[in-house]
């Protein structure tokens, strides 16, 4: 079992009836056997539950964690990581899914040469799963702590951590909306390195009524982790703002084109 580790991949899940079972089977679909999902019910108040539950009792691979009440996506996140047995850790959001060797892709690279962090290239898909397009970010080969001040680069759908090197962090709720960004950080903020792999392997759904946030909203949530979660100074907070703001105009004006020429990408 030493050369096939057990990978955890912890699933927030809140009133995703209609997408979480292709979420379960995604990870079911992997090349790499030797995994636990982990769902995180938030409380949900659709059939989430239900639908979990006849997985799990086809799959003992599958395990259910109930909060007591609901405290949304960050909070589950931190309760299945705290639940999480295996040597590696991953994510995935309860509409998201996984390309087929997603798992075995990862853990051969990190352990071929000793990576503790990985992430890989995404895709956006529609509702019904169709391919918009790939992700709008900038990819490069690496980034340390200070490379992504300011530079959002890689989604946690695609990252892996090894946990017998990294201690994974508990980020604490209602400090700010980025968590997903202040977790990466301060992963790398005790001196990793994250390594990408330029592969598609996970798939963002893009939902009718859940775009992301507004531009403007972002930046001041990024402004806010500058300053409020790394404590630079003004100057250094305003050079990697800046960074934040062409990235961003860039990224905003991509996705924008994608959906242009998808037209009605719901269907």
């Amino acid at each position: 079992m030493k050369q096939n580790p057990l990978v955890s991949i912890v699933v927030p899940v809140f009133n995703t009836e209609k997408f979480v079972g292709a979420t379960i089977e995604s990870v079911q679909a992997q090349s790499y056997s030797n995994w636990e999902l982990i769902l995180v019910d938030d409380c949900s108040r659709d059939r989430s539950v239900e639908i979990c539950t006849e997985y799990r009792q086809k799959d003992p691979r599958i395990r259910i964690v109930a909060m007591p009440k609901n405290k949304g996506a960050l909070e589950a996140r931190n309760e299945g990581i705290r639940n999480a047995r295996g040597r590696f850790l991953c994510f995935l959001d309860s509409d998201d899914t996984y390309e087929p060797e997603k798992l075995n892709y990862q853990v051969e690279f990190m352990m071929a040469k000793n990576v503790p962090v990985s992430f890989t290239m995404y895709q956006r898909i529609s509702e019904s799963g169709n391919v918009i397009a790939l992700s709008n970010t900038f990819f490069r080969s690496e980034f340390n702590h200070q490379q992504l001040l300011g530079n959002p680069a890689f989604s946690i759908i695609t990252l892996m951590v090894d946990r017998d090197k990294v201690d994974v962090p508990i980020v604490e709720a209602g400090v700010i909306k980025a968590e997903d960004y202040v977790f990466h950080l301060m992963i790398l903020k005790q001196g990793f390195v994250a390594h990408g792999i330029p592969v598609v392997l996970s798939n963002y759904r893009i939902r009718e009524g859940s775009r992301s946030n507004s531009f403007f909203g972002c930046a001041k949530d990024m402004w806010k982790v500058l300053v409020q979660i790394e404590k630079l100074s003004f100057i250094e907070a305003s050079f990697y703002f800046s960074r934040y703001l062409l990235k961003g105009a860039w990224k905003r004006l991509a996705l924008s084109k994608q959906l242009i020429l998808l037209g009605d990408y719901s269907k």
